[in-house]
């Protein structure tokens, strides 16, 4: 009898992460009230149970406006438009943007995938233009150079900013951009900036995943994940988000280095599709 109670409230359990990952929040209190009925012992139920009234109160009393996820579709970061300021120019003048030169390498930064949490090409959208997609930038002149080394430099001080002023997604974010620009600009100038400065990144994604004895849920269904710029990597650790591993456990079963599995919480915490559960 007891191992049936126990299978009943883990499948009340797992129900109630659906109605959660959802965004029904009651149906999903409703399932882990059931489930702490079925099993009055199981911590677990009762710290979801608590979680989940908790945000109905947040939600009821305090409704918050809609905030903007980071997903493939977010806007072109300022530092990559400004990259691309004097191809607009000349198009804006009527004439034909100044051809490649012979044996110069380009670098393609996909503007869709700078917030994003996935290093895979993302195809265009039905309707989209490529040229909507992908931004073609050359980093072998001079002067481009001298301008990525500036933009890594920026991102790498505002991140250090960001982070010491406690704004914790903004240092996240600048982190995420300047290792996306860093591993996209083919420049060594770039990734010199950029690799020495790993263990300021990863503070700033600690910052932002917050307290690792928390417990990770979803907060958006698995098959969304794509939409917002995720791989299987982030649907590997999304399917071990049951509401009792802690963010230090998920770090240590993620089966990629550490500073990896690290970036990817920042950014799954940066496009709200996670939250996460306290410790009971």
């Amino acid at each position: 009898m007891a191992n049936d109670v126990s299978r009943d409230a883990r499948e009340l359990i797992q129900r109630g992460l659906e109605h959660y990952a959802r965004g029904r929040l009651r149906e999903a209190a409703l399932a882990w009230q059931d489930a702490t009925t079925s099993a009055p012992r199981d911590p677990r139920a009762r710290n979801l149970l608590a979680f989940a009234r908790a945000r109905i109160r947040e939600r009821d009393t305090r409704p918050e406006p809609h905030a903007a996820r980071d997903t493939l579709e977010s806007p072109i970061p300022q530092f990559l438009a400004s990259l691309t300021v004097v191809e607009a120019d000349e198009h804006a003048r009527g004439g034909d943007p100044t051809p490649t030169p012979d044996g110069e390498d380009w670098a393609k930064v996909d503007t869709r995938r700078v917030l994003g949490g996935t290093s895979e090409p993302a195809a265009p959208e039905a309707g989209q233009d490529a040229a909507d997609t992908w931004k073609e930038l050359p980093v072998q002149s001079d002067d481009m150079a001298t301008r990525l080394r500036a933009s890594a430099r920026g991102l790498v001080d505002e991140c250090q900013a960001a982070l010491k002023e406690g704004r914790t997604d903004s240092a996240a974010l600048a982190a995420e951009m300047a290792l996306r620009l860093g591993e996209q600009s083919a420049s060594p100038g770039v990734d010199g900036i950029v690799g020495s400065t790993r263990g300021l990144f990863e503070r700033a994604f600690r910052a932002c995943i917050g307290d690792m004895k928390c417990a990770p849920i979803r907060a958006i269904p698995s098959e969304q994940l794509a939409a917002h710029g995720f791989d299987h990597r982030a649907a590997f650790l999304m399917s071990r988000m049951d509401g009792m591993v802690t963010v230090g456990d998920l770090l240590d079963i993620a089966g990629m280095p550490r500073f990896d599995a690290l970036r990817l919480m920042a950014a799954l915490r940066r496009a709200q599709a996670v939250d996460m559960v306290p410790p009971g």
